[in-house]
């Protein structure tokens, strides 16, 4: 049989929710990005491509009304990716008017992320029982240190390898390494990755204890001295 019934009474009224979904999703980092260049945290963080939110697209998820999807210049609008994120520097790294996402890499150490996921249907992860987010803290160490950190943060994005490359669990950040390999990834560091229910991010509260002040105060802790690795 080609079509379900109780597929179609369902399909709607779930795509309104997963719409929701993403629209909530595109609040947060609103927030995050708000919250996170505040001067009273211990690091001022900046979003590598403003407006805009990798996913698992061709390109990027953009902050827009409706939330359209955008496959390079040509919009579409089927499909919702199941993965979306966000990659912040310190500020402090940024001494010159150049773009956030044209500094060379051997100016920024580290690179911070928060991505969110739906909790299934990516083949190098098991499924979880709900959406979760993601932080981390990257130093990346690319092959070429003046590789754009925008085109940086875009091999994190596709080689970060959780479950195949995580060495060691301590204080709830798991710790792993970035291989080189033939498909486009020169990165030779480590990260840092903490993963959480995304429903435990219920208000500004949360958002401080679970996303802004662990990342901040992660950072600060590895370039007070005390190396990934």
């Amino acid at each position: 049989m080609m079509i379900s019934k109780d597929i179609m009474e369902q399909v709607t009224q779930s795509y309104k929710v997963m719409l929701a979904y993403h629209q909530q999703v595109g609040s947060l980092f609103k927030v995050l990005d708000n919250r996170f260049a505040s001067e009273h945290n211990a690091k001022k963080f900046l979003p590598i491509s403003l407006n805009k939110l990798f996913s698992v697209c061709d390109d990027e998820y953009m902050f827009l009304d409706n939330y359209t999807l955008l496959n390079r210049k040509e919009p579409y609008d089927s499909g919702l990716p199941f993965w979306l994120g966000r990659f912040y520097v310190n500020a402090d790294y940024l001494v010159d008017d150049t773009p956030i996402d044209d500094y060379p890499a051997k100016q920024v150490q580290y690179i911070a992320f928060v991505w969110v996921w739906v909790g299934c249907d990516d083949p190098n992860v098991v499924d979880a029982e709900e959406p979760e987010c993601w932080i981390a803290i990257i130093e990346p160490k690319p092959t070429h240190p003046e590789t754009r950190i925008y085109d940086v943060a875009e091999m994190i994005w596709k080689w970060i390898r959780i479950e195949t490359t995580a060495e060691e669990e301590s204080d709830g950040w798991i710790v792993g390494r970035f291989s080189p390999n033939d498909f486009g990834s020169e990165l030779n560091g480590f990260w840092h990755v903490k993963r959480f229910p995304l429903k435990d991010i219920s208000s500004i509260y949360h958002i401080y204890k679970l996303i802004i002040n662990p990342l901040t105060e992660k950072l600060a802790q590895l370039e007070g001295g005390k190396s990934i690795r």
